[in-house]
């Protein structure tokens, strides 16, 4: 197997930032979808998938595929260790890969477009055309099912899985006609309502605790905005479009705000910070070069930082990225260049704390490690109800020690880094002086959590902390 060319000596540091590595691949590069639990980069590039293994930075394998200038659409199996890839535009298969083995399990034919893992009935959606969504079994990777479009006409894009109310969203437009999105009940395949919409979504950013998704338009003119995920109805629209078909979006689910790339409207490209519990714009942030978004933005929950992407609006010329510090909502990292090209993608490694810039150079993935800040030990805010607070690690547990000087109400809490409760570990009002809490590492129902970063919140009589666990 040809090896990859790494630059690894010296590091190059760039404000808050640093280059760990530079890892280059065989062909250019366009997107791509990390895997955590096996310490894996899958990257999607002309005519192959290049499988890189980040624990030595080496290509492990090549994979062909028939197609270019195209980018490529991941949804992660868990439960049976498979990811399934299609290309956005010009094929109507989607591959299967054994994570385990990097090899193709199977080609599923006659699926168009993005689709999604539905984990609750351990199916693959996927729209095909006109015709209807393609529900795919995954324990035999064949169609099971295929859902007509509801309305005559139109067509489906954008499926997203809402995992805590076990419902599908999934956009239909029809040329001339209204956009809308379609709810879908996973149990039954049965069709729930239709929301009217100005625009046509793209995939919906879920925010499970406040029961809200989040979306940007795909197209350059549409406004965003928010919906109800309990009552299916949109709460909220903004007067900012996305500048792109890219998911322009990123939730902030710890401080709970989300970060909109838009401006198109009124001609200024920004990215606008909302407030998840009001849903009001709280701050808006422009660029000295005036950018305009070539991706999206990917939030970074052990540093609390955004990485963007952008490139140069007149004369298309190339720029590099950003960096906000989402605590101060500021610039911290500005018109940082990489390679010829700004990162087409970023990924996250959640456990090891990276990020994975790729394409900058067309056929390089950078990764990229945060030099300062982070969210181990978060200092708490507030009065002082307390008078130490240390998080330990023992035996695979996780205990956090705090003291009480008044009698408080404390509310304690996991959450994985999507913003997902995971457990609950207290709320009740405590009496003055020492207490412990533990977590063993696992769920609400006594399943252990999946290798990776967790996040421990607590709040003493409106004194809140944040500390990260990490499950090995």
């Amino acid at each position: 197997m040809r090896k990859l060319f790494l630059l690894c000596i010296p590091v190059l540091l760039f404000g808050q930032i640093e280059i760990d590595t530079i890892v280059r691949l065989p062909s250019l590069v366009v997107n791509g979808y990390y895997i955590p639990e096996f310490d894996k980069l899958y990257t999607f590039g002309w005519y192959e998938q290049d499988v890189v293994d980040c624990s030595t930075y080496q290509l492990r394998t090549r994979i062909p595929h028939p197609l270019s200038q195209t980018w490529g659409n991941y949804s992660w199996n868990r439960p049976r260790q498979k990811l399934y890839i299609g290309p956005n535009v010009g094929a109507d298969s989607v591959t299967v890969l054994d994570v385990v083995a990097d090899t193709v399990m199977r080609f599923v034919p006659r699926v168009g477009d993005a689709g999604v893992y539905v984990g609750s009935t351990d199916r693959f959606y996927r729209p095909l055309a006109h015709i209807g969504l393609v529900g795919i079994d995954c324990a035999t990777d064949t169609v099971v099912s295929t859902i007509p479009v509801p309305e005559s006409g139109y067509g489906f894009r954008h499926p997203s899985w809402d995992s805590v109310h076990n419902k599908l969203y999934v956009s239909i437009s029809r040329w001339g006609y209204p956009d809308k999105i379609t709810v879908y009940d996973c149990a039954t395949d049965s069709l729930l309502t239709i929301i009217d919409v100005p625009s046509r979504p793209n995939v919906m950013n879920f925010n499970c605790k406040l029961h809200k998704a989040y979306y940007t338009p795909d197209d350059m003119n549409g406004p965003a905005g928010v919906v109800d995920i309990e009552r299916d109805s949109v709460v909220r629209l903004f007067p900012f479009g996305s500048l792109g078909p890219w998911n322009s979006v990123a939730l902030d689910t710890i401080d709970q705000k989300a970060y909109f790339m838009g401006g198109v409207q009124d001609s200024s490209p920004a990215l606008y910070v909302v407030d998840c519990s009001t849903d009001s714009v709280i701050k808006k942030l422009t660029f000295p070069h005036k950018p305009w978004p070539v991706d999206f933005a990917c939030w970074v929950p052990w540093s609390n930082r955004l990485y963007l992407t952008y490139r140069q609006a007149s004369a298309y010329a190339d720029l590099g990225m950003y960096v906000v510090d989402c605590n101060t909502d500021s610039i911290i990292v500005s018109n940082l260049v990489l390679g010829y090209y700004p990162p087409f993608d970023f990924q996250i490694d959640p456990i090891r704390e990276r990020v994975f810039a790729i394409g900058c150079e067309s056929t390089s993935v950078h990764v990229l490690r945060d030099v300062e800040g982070g969210v181990a030990d978060a200092p708490v805010t507030g009065s002082r109800p307390r008078a130490s607070l240390v998080l330990r690690e023992l035996n695979g547990a996780f205990e956090v020690g705090y003291e009480l000087e008044a009698p408080h109400r404390v509310a304690a809490a996991v959450f994985d880094p999507c913003g997902r409760r995971i457990k609950v570990l207290a709320s009740e009002r405590q009496i003055p002086g020492r207490h412990v809490l533990r977590w063993d590492g696992t769920d609400g129902v006594g399943v252990k959590v999946a290798r990776g970063a967790y996040f421990i919140l607590l709040d003493m009589g409106g004194v809140h902390a944040r500390l990260k666990a990490v499950v090995r």
